[in-house]
């Protein structure tokens, strides 16, 4: 190939490459850009004790992430003072952890295994048998929030809602294992080990997940999708 054709073919490359990349940067600047909105915060629990071992600040910046899952604004969260655009005010009535209940407990367990094949080519079967440690560690928690959402408009958008959500930690693993191995079921051999257990702070994420965060959740989303078709109305 001639040196001239082998440049301009180079140069007809690198060009389709730029025309490409620069429909592509034009597709991105011409999507509406999400707004800020500026949401404050605000948890009391004057009437609930067991919200002391909480980070209140951990549980805001939590409780932000699952109002914000898709949602057609950016949430922003400020300070009461700085004249937000969304206030959440939730009330913790009660909050209780129960205590951590542990119980143990040993089975014996037996199993037929295949342990080879006789001259016929047929399977070979076994009875092995073990001793295990079993233990089962459960933990409840209830909470009674009462939440209290306003937005700014003519006129002001407010939602307030109670929830009484229930949750039941339930852990059951095998401890220890005394004999064959092979005579625990695979169920019993995958919940080998303790496990992470929820902290305080987790218990009360959960227990607001369970319904609050996704009814907030769905009435910003609603509101702002609302607020959006408006506008292009207009």
């Amino acid at each position: 190939m001639p040196i001239n054709e082998y440049k301009m073919k180079n140069i007809i490359y690198a060009v389709a490459i730029m025309v490409f990349a620069g429909c592509g940067t034009s597709n991105r600047v011409a999507k509406t850009p999400i707004a800020d909105v500026g949401i404050a915060i605000t948890i009391n629990s004057e009437n609930s004790s067991s919200v002391n071992f909480v980070n209140t600040d951990y549980f805001k910046f939590r409780l932000l992430d699952e109002l914000e899952d898709f949602q057609s604004v950016n949430f922003i969260l400020v300070d009461k003072g700085d004249d937000p655009e969304v206030v959440l005010n939730i009330n913790i009535d009660n909050f209780v952890l129960w205590p951590r209940d542990e119980r143990r407990s040993r089975r014996t367990v037996s199993r037929r295994v295949a342990v080879g094949t006789d001259a016929a080519g047929k399977p070979i079967f076994q009875t092995v048998s073990a001793t295990v440690d079993i233990v089962q560690v459960q933990r409840r928690s209830n909470a009674r929030f009462v939440a209290n959402l306003t937005i700014k408009d003519q006129p002001p958008f407010n939602f307030q809602r109670s929830f009484a959500p229930s949750y039941n930690y339930v852990n059951t693993y095998v401890d220890n294992v005394y004999g064959d191995p092979r005579a625990v079921d695979a169920s019993l051999s995958m919940a080998r080990g303790m496990g992470i257990e929820p902290l305080d702070d987790d218990f009360l994420l959960i227990l607001a997940n369970r319904e609050m965060t996704r009814r907030l959740s769905d009435e910003l989303r609603k509101y702002y999708n609302n607020k959006a078709k408006k506008n292009k109305i207009e």
